[in-house]
C-alpha cells in the first residue's frame, strides 16, 4: 500500500528529514573537529587563541587536547540528546493522527490533547482495527523507557526497563543489535543506560517504520468523504480564492493525483468536497481541523 502524503504528513516528514540529518551532521562535526584538532596537538595554546574566528570558541576554553577528548566522547550525548528528540517527533505525529480519527468520530474528543506516547499506538490500532509490527512497537518502547530513565531515573536503569527488555523475543533483540550494535538486554536495575550513535539510528528508523503503519491505518479507517475535504482544504489553505476559480476542480484532481493517489479519489467525490467546504465558509477555519 503506497503512502498518503497529505499535508500534516509530508511536515511531519520533514521535520523527521531534518532532524536526522542535524543529527547526523552534528556527530559528523565531532569528529571532523577532533580530526583537525590533531593538526595542534602538545600545544599550551588554548582555542580561543588558536582559532580566535571561530563564533562561541571562548565558550571551549580548553587546550587542543582537552578539547579532542570531549569530541570523542560526543557521540553518548548526542544519542543523549537525539533520541529523545526523535520519539518527541514521533508523539506529535502520532497526536495529529489522533485529531484526524477524532475528525471522523473514530475516537473521542479529546483524545488527541490528553493522550501520550505511552498509550497512543493502542489507541490508533483500537481505533482503526489495524496493527503495528510487534517488534518495532517493542523497541520504541524500550527506546521510550530509556528515555524515562534518563529523565527521571539520573540515567540510571529502571526496573520498568530492565522488565520491559526481559520480554524481548529474539527477533527484536537481534534487530535491535543489528542497528545500535549492542542490546540493553543485560542491563540490571540501577545500571547507567546508555545512548549513542547507534540508538540515534534506532530511533529514526523504528519511528519511520511506525509512521508509515499508521498513514495505512488512517487510508483504512477514516472515511472518503474527510479525505476529500483535505483535498480541498489543501488548496484553500494555499489560496483560498482557488476554489472559487473555473479550473478549482483541475487543481484539485492534480492535488489527489500527486498526494492522495493510493484513495483513488475520483472527480465527483472532490466535487462534493468542494461544495461542502463552500457551503461551510471559504474564510472559516473548520471545527476539529487538526
Amino acid at each position: 500500500m503506497g503512502l498518503v502524503r497529505y499535508a500534516l504528513y509530508r511536515a511531519y516528514e520533514a521535520d523527521r528529514i531534518e532532524a536526522g540529518n542535524s543529527m547526523m551532521a552534528l556527530l559528523a562535526g565531532a569528529q571532523l573537529a577532533s580530526h583537525l584538532l590533531r593538526l595542534t596537538e602538545g600545544s599550551d595554546r588554548l582555542l580561543p587563541e588558536v582559532f580566535p574566528h571561530v563564533p562561541h570558541i571562548r565558550r571551549f576554553n580548553l587546550t587542543s587536547e582537552a578539547a579532542n577528548e570531549i569530541l570523542l566522547s560526543a557521540d553518548a550525548h548526542l544519542g543523549a540528546m537525539g533520541v529523545p528528540y526523535a520519539l518527541a517527533i514521533h508523539e506529535d505525529y502520532l497526536t495529529s493522527a489522533l485529531a484526524l480519527l477524532e475528525r471522523g468520530s473514530l475516537v473521542t474528543r479529546g483524545t488527541a490533547a490528553s493522550s501520550r506516547l505511552a498509550n497512543q499506538h493502542a489507541q490508533i490500532a483500537g481505533a482503526t482495527h489495524g496493527s503495528f509490527d510487534p517488534n518495532s512497537l517493542a523497541q520504541l518502547n524500550t527506546l521510550r523507557l530509556m528515555r524515562n530513565c534518563l529523565i527521571h531515573a539520573g540515567g540510571r536503569a529502571s526496573s520498568g526497563l530492565v522488565s520491559d527488555v526481559s520480554t524481548w523475543s529474539a527477533t527484536t533483540e537481534t534487530s535491535w543489535t543489528k542497528l545500535a550494535k549492542r542490546s540493553p538486554r543485560t542491563l540490571v536495575e540501577g545500571d547507567v543506560v546508555e545512548f549513542g550513535h547507534g540508538e540515534m539510528i534506532l530511533a529514526l528508523a523504528i519511528t519511520k517504520v511506525l509512521d508509515r503503519q499508521v498513514n495505512e491505518m488512517l487510508q483504512n479507517a477514516l472515511p472518503r468523504e474527510i479525505w476529500a475535504d483535505m483535498v480541498v482544504e489543501e488548496l484553500r489553505d494555499v489560496n483560498g480564492a482557488s476554489l472559487r476559480a473555473p479550473d478549482s476542480v483541475r487543481k484539485l484532481r492534480g492535488i489527489a493525483r500527486h498526494h492522495y493517489s493510493p484513495l483513488g479519489l475520483d472527480e465527483s467525490e472532490l466535487r462534493a468536497a468542494l461544495a461542502r467546504v463552500s457551503v461551510r465558509g471559504l474564510g472559516a477555519s473548520e471545527e476539529g481541523h487538526p
